[in-house]
């Protein structure tokens, strides 16, 4: 064989390379093409050939909705949103500054949009320039809170990718904790409000983004195929609001559902073949590390045989207020586990810190995930999607297919710790009461930080360093029914438990909470709650009114002692006064133990219930008598404890109630309400302590532009305000799907609406559905897009 000459051969090549050069210059640059069809409630139905249109179009639509959040979150994780919002309820957003600063989370966001891949990295891109196109598109006329408003601006690709990193983080929703963490000489310089460190304990588990997924089997279902209950219970207001979407790239990509706002993709839908919902897990992805501090120095901590020193970032946050800018400077500090923390109980002393490692702190694969997810053409191309990327920040996965496989998994990050870690921890909380306590209430794993042993191990397969590989995370697959309430996997099979993994991954055999127990009693058939109908198995139908029931378990294992009490001591002395118990025990007797609109007993009970601690409604002690049983889980502990107890808080509760001149027997609705711009909408449902399915939750304080409630206290209550139980979470994408011979079939509420523009048609359309319990079909098929469209667009741009 002749080979030709080099020079010959280089000639040709340059004179190639020139043609090719002057072809490229003629082309003219690439355009962004997406079709925008929204449908009833102005759910978008986003079309496009390739990822990055398919971006640029999502957010263009997300932006007509949620503009403001968007940009909320785009200056939250840039660490300046003080300086355009000020300081926040408790200095939230100085904390928070603090933190995304002293982490650097822009440069995080830069480093993870270069490891994504291409398609990954156009997506993001197109999605960039959607949400700069509408704001020049606008002109800051948003019809929003927000409008004319100089901190809403265009912003990068790398500007969203910040926002993803931030948001998969558990650190950053700990800033109050990580800002309060300073040495004791520097401690009266710099002091967080106690509130900010309590929020900060509370972001441990999450608590405030909580939900219930139930996914049915072949085995479970009138039709032998797969369906699935979403009922996640995320915030009603803020950054953390879902927003529905159906997504299109023909033969790469259909998947129909809902994502955070502001985030490419859809965290929680189905396609042609699977379906999956997520709820917050109940794995420690967080581990705290104690630290020995040396007496002569307490920035220097013991490590094996020598001292550290700590290590401090410098960080100044500007504050927007009424007379301008002011400025806060301090410090961050750290130790190689990774950031100091400090929470009530947990300080830093002159003898002892705490540190705080997150397992997602260089979790940067999610979006890949998500997206494989929703590709996934079976069961099996699902778990492996979970396998390759293994980047499931902070949510376990409840799923199924269309032939009915139901899977739950529990792929969140954790910290992969040896054997002879987790029995050196065992040991320490038999040994220390309290730490077994924190543990099993607050989530709080607190390991040596003196010793290497209590490292995590690094596992090859595991993409992210020092977590647990993926065959080490709970999966438990059945033909029938598996579930998540937010409790640890152990029962989420309920006729199979499951015990052996990490302890990481929450406490298996102890007392689970008021409200999975209700779950299994609505799954099972328990105690009446059977909703299956004379075939034994679930119809999207029964679904429905299992969800819906509203039933309360609590008020079911405790009410025939409580009304027994009644009957042998109608009245108290209270104060010095004497309450008669006989009309609110006569409005008990008549209650139906739910939580509807027209439910009459509902807030009485509450007031009384919430008299006791939270925990009280999980464990045997003042409320619940008798012990808790391993082996019947859903139904110990059972049966009212202290009837004298009881009584003192009913009259308590009376009082309570009559002193504000609100009736014993007043109607949940017209008290339990969504505030949202001048609009005061009833809401159903009940909160934790109830033991409902359908949760709705208060807050003590609502910290949002569209929120027209009050944030104060009625008397001694924990829940009512002047304006009645300000619902600040719960219930939020509800969706109820099977699959069917004629493909996926599904229904929804997004019981907040689609849009937070208080001048939007869909504002709160669905927030009207909601409290009417009326159901609305998800228009998947081109067909039934094209029938039920209320307006179209078709959306051009140039790359940039």
């Amino acid at each position: 064989m002749a080979y030709p000459n080099p020079k010959t051969y280089l000639a040709v090549a340059c004179i190639a390379l020139l043609s090719a050069c002057q072809q490229e210059a003629a082309v003219p640059p690439l355009k962004y093409d997406v079709e925008i069809t929204r449908t009833e409630f102005g759910i978008p139905h986003i079309r496009a050939n390739d990822y990055a249109s398919l971006g640029y179009g999502e957010a263009y639509a997300a932006a007509e909705d949620h503009v403001c959040n968007m940009a909320v979150a785009l200056t939250t994780a840039q660490g300046t949103a003080a300086e355009h919002l000020g300081a926040g309820h408790n200095n939230s957003n100085v904390y928070s500054d603090m933190v995304m600063q002293a982490l650097d989370m822009p440069s995080k966001g830069k480093m993870a949009l270069a490891q994504q891949p291409p398609r990954i990295r156009e997506w993001i891109e197109g999605y960039a320039a959607g949400y700069n196109r509408y704001l020049a598109d606008t002109q800051g006329n948003y019809g929003s809170w927000c409008d004319q408003t100089d901190w809403v601006k265009p912003a990068s690709a790398e500007d969203f990718m910040t926002q993803y990193v931030a948001l998969v983080h558990t650190i950053t929703r700990m800033a109050g904790a990580v800002a309060a963490a300073q040495p004791p000489q520097d401690q009266a310089q710099f002091t967080v409000h106690e509130g900010a460190q309590i929020a900060a304990l509370d972001a441990i588990k999450l608590e405030g983004m909580g939900s219930n997924g139930w996914a049915f089997g072949s085995e479970a279902t009138e039709s032998g195929k797969g369906a699935l209950l979403a009922n996640p219970h995320y915030p009603w207001y803020g950054t953390s609001r879902f927003w529905e979407k159906h997504l299109t790239i023909p033969g790469e990509l259909d998947v129909y559902g809902a994502g955070l706002i502001g985030t490419p993709g859809v965290a929680i839908g189905f396609n042609d073949a699977v379906a999956w919902t997520h709820t917050v897990s109940d794995s420690k992805r967080v581990t705290l590390y104690r630290l020995t501090l040396n007496p002569e120095n307490p920035t220097q901590y013991r490590y094996e045989d020598e001292w550290r020193d700590l290590t401090s970032v410098p960080v100044s946050v500007k504050i927007k207020t009424d007379a301008g800018l002011t400025e806060q400077s301090g410090s961050i500090w750290f130790s190689h586990h990774g950031p100091m923390v400090q929470m009530p109980g947990l300080t830093w002393s002159s003898s002892t810190a705490y540190a705080a490692r997150d397992a997602n702190s260089e979790n940067t694969q999610v979006l890949g995930q998500w997206l494989a997810m929703g590709q996934a053409q079976s069961m099996d191309e699902f778990i492996e999607a979970h396998r390759t990327f293994n980047a499931m920040p902070w949510v376990n996965t409840i799923s199924t297919s269309a032939e009915g496989r139901a899977v739950y998994f529990d792929n969140t990050n954790v910290g992969h710790l040896s054997q002879e870690a987790i029995a050196a921890w065992q040991t320490s909380l038999e040994q220390a009461p309290q730490l077994k306590q924190l543990f099993l209430t607050k989530g709080l794993v607190i390991l040596d930080g003196s010793s290497a042993r209590d490292e995590w191990l690094i596992d090859e397969s595991a993409p992210i360093a020092g977590t647990t590989p993926f065959d080490q995370r709970p999966l438990i697959e059945s033909r029938n029914t598996v579930f998540n309430s937010n409790d640890s996997y152990w029962l989420s099979d309920p006729d199979n438990p499951r015990t052996g993994y990490s302890p990481l991954y929450g406490a298996t055999e102890t007392p689970r909470s008021i409200r999975t127990r209700m779950n299994i009693h609505l799954l099972e058939g328990l105690n009446g709650f059977d909703f299956r109908g004379d075939d034994g198995k679930f119809s999207i139908a029964e679904i429905q009114q299992a969800l819906f029931d509203n039933s309360g378990l609590t008020a079911h294992l405790i009410m025939d002692e409580l009304l027994e009490a009644c009957a042998t001591q109608p009245e108290i002395q209270l104060n010095g006064s004497t309450v008669s118990l006989k009309e609110a025990c006569a409005i008990f007797a008549k209650w139906d133990k739910r939580y509807n609109n027209d439910s009459r007993g509902a807030v009485l009970f509450r007031e009384w219930l919430t008299r006791y601690d939270y925990t009280a409604t999980q464990f045997s002690g003042p409320l619940f008598k008798g012990d808790f049983d391993p082996s019947n889980p859903a139904t110990t502990p059972s049966g009212l404890a202290d009837t004298n107890r009881a009584l003192t808080a009913l009259a308590e509760a009376v009082n309570l109630l009559t002193a504000n001149t609100i009736p014993l027997d007043a109607p949940l609705g017209e008290l339990q309400l969504a505030h949202r711009a001048g609009k005061a909408l009833p809401v159903h449902g009940g909160n934790r302590f109830e033991g409902i399915a359908n949760l709705q939750v208060t807050s003590e304080h609502i910290d949002s532009p569209i929120f027209s409630g009050a944030n104060d206290r009625v008397g001694d209550s924990k829940t009512l305000s002047s304006s009645g139980y300000n619902i600040a979470h719960g219930s939020s994408f509800i969706m109820a799907m099977s699959f069917t011979d004629q493909g996926p079939k599904a229904q929804a509420i997004l019981s907040y609406s689609e849009s937070g523009a208080p001048q939007s048609a869909h504002f709160a359309d669905q927030t009207e559905q909601y409290a009417n319990k009326a159901w609305r079909d998800v228009k998947f098929t081109q067909d039934e897009i094209a029938i039920s469209a209320i307006s179209r667009r078709s959306l051009r741009g140039t790359k940039q």
